[in-house]
């Protein structure tokens, strides 16, 4: 197997659209779970600055200022985790998406 992706990683993923692989970041992914998956949140540079989205900082590994939609949580196959990003986010960056799920799932 691969090496399994970390909380607050940012992995280069294949979502199976078309032509449009991209950058997630990782909330979490354990191998002790029965289903070989991750859950992350897409990273984009669409806004529409809801409650719900993180505004990114500017990483050199990321052409355009980028947002993360807490809206957008999917599960993902470890196998389609493709590459590691050269850096990370600072981890406050991560709080800050997880306060933006908690408010669109209503915890």
């Amino acid at each position: 197997m691969k090496t399994v992706p970390q909380a607050g990683e940012v992995w280069f993923v294949d979502l199976g659209l078309v032509g449009k692989p991209r950058y997630v970041l990782v909330l979490a992914a354990k191998i002790d779970a029965r289903l070989a998956l991750g859950s992350v949140v897409l990273i984009t540079t669409q806004f529409e600055d809801t409650p719900y989205e993180v505004t990114l900082p500017r990483v050199p590994w990321l052409r355009e200022q980028s947002y993360i939609n807490a809206q957008s949580l999917q599960p993902v196959k470890f196998t389609e985790f493709i590459d590691k990003a050269p850096g990370t986010f600072d981890p406050r960056v991560r709080g800050e998406v997880e306060a933006a799920l908690k408010r669109w799932l209503g915890l």
